[in-house]
């Protein structure tokens, strides 16, 4: 008598129709233990607290008596300010806490100035300069409410920090582009059902330093609001129609089983390790990459060949240079280059 052959399947469906029977096994045997054995217990999730964070900002920009401009005071519809004319600049700052529950709340705020210089070399900007100012000393508060609120002026008389600026360019010989940012950090904790929860938010509203014009940037009526929610454990009783179910399950994922094992086998599938790597590539760095549609034409006297795909990825992060990828439509080969100041980085994926 001929043996009857085995249905060949692919190893990835095998596994799939595997799991699934695992998956059918497992909730169908846990669905016959808790009818066997009493209740079973169920976890949700219910929301607990709400609460929001609302930020704002507005400011005037108080002139120097001059000639050219009748206004002593402009406000914030301007798209830049005259630097040598601004006296100083009066800016609000206003948070807003609120939540859907009273409770005791913690809180602690401070406002702090940070200059920042920025020189850029080769296109690449490069932080070289950071002083930091204090604006307001770390300040402490409890309240029993819904909500509290923070209201803070400030006064910036910025000659101070431009004239800062435009001594460092001139004493190190450096062009640099300087912001002012003014920064507000915000933190507070409170306790809903024994469950602590933390919050912190910070805003920054930026101010340009030693130009001719100062702008004024700032996300303003920024909004925030979270959800708490906690884990409640909810018990059921036993039921007839669960045992049901979990029997047939159970006798469903033993058919499968014994179908997969008794009545398949896997199927043999050669693999093309050049796709399954250029496909990796592709997927992992499609960002960084530009596909051509013919091979590029190269000098080969200032080719540098690369070993691994990694070097061409550093190459290209550290030069911010595209990476050009070209397929061979006759053979299995794919070239990746990176071309800088007449230099060419290549890497070749080839098919072993």
């Amino acid at each position: 008598m001929k043996k009857k052959s085995k249905i060949k399947m692919r190893r990835a469906t095998r596994y799939f129709y595997l799991t699934i029977a695992s998956i059918l096994f497992v909730i169908s045997f846990v669905t016959l233990f808790g009818s066997f054995f009493g209740g079973t217990t169920s976890k949700t999730k219910e929301e607990i607290y709400k609460y929001t964070n609302n930020f704002q900002h507005d400011y005037t920009v108080n002139l120097k008596p001059n000639q050219y401009i009748d206004k002593q005071t402009l406000g914030m519809n301007e798209n830049a300010y005259v630097t040598s004319l601004i006296d100083n600049i009066n800016l609000n700052l206003n948070y807003d806490y609120t939540s859907n529950e009273k409770s005791t709340i913690k809180y602690t705020y401070n406002i702090k100035g940070i200059l920042n210089g920025v020189y850029t070399k080769d296109g690449e900007e490069q932080k070289i300069w950071t002083k930091e100012y204090i604006l307001k000393e770390p300040t402490e508060a409890t309240t029993i409410d819904e909500k509290f609120e923070i209201n803070e002026n400030i006064v910036l008389d910025l000659e101070e920090q431009n004239n800062l600026v435009k001594n460092f360019e001139q004493e190190m010989e450096l062009s640099i582009d300087a912001k002012y940012n003014i920064i507000m950090e915000i933190k507070s904790d409170t306790t809903i059902e024994d469950e602590k929860i933390p919050n912190t938010t910070i805003s920054t509203i930026s101010i340009d330093l030693g130009k001719k014009t100062t702008t004024i940037t700032g996300e303003n009526n920024k909004n925030d609001t979270q959800y708490i929610s906690k884990e409640i454990e909810t018990q059921t009783g036993t039921s007839t129609v669960k045992t049901v179910f979990g029997l047939i399950g159970l006798i469903i994922s033993l058919l499968i089983y014994r179908y997969i094992f008794v009545k398949t086998t896997v199927m043999n599938k050669t693999r093309n390790e050049f796709r399954m790597e250029l496909n990796r590539i592709l997927r992992l760095c499609q960002d960084k990459i530009v596909q051509v549609s013919s091979k590029m034409e190269i000098d080969t006297t200032n080719v540098i060949d690369v070993k691994d795909f990694g070097e061409i990825l550093k190459v290209s992060e550290e030069l911010f240079k595209p990476i050009l990828y070209w397929i061979s439509p006759r053979n299995d080969e794919a070239w990746f280059t990176v071309m800088s100041h007449g230099v060419t980085y290549r890497y070749i994926l080839r098919k072993d």
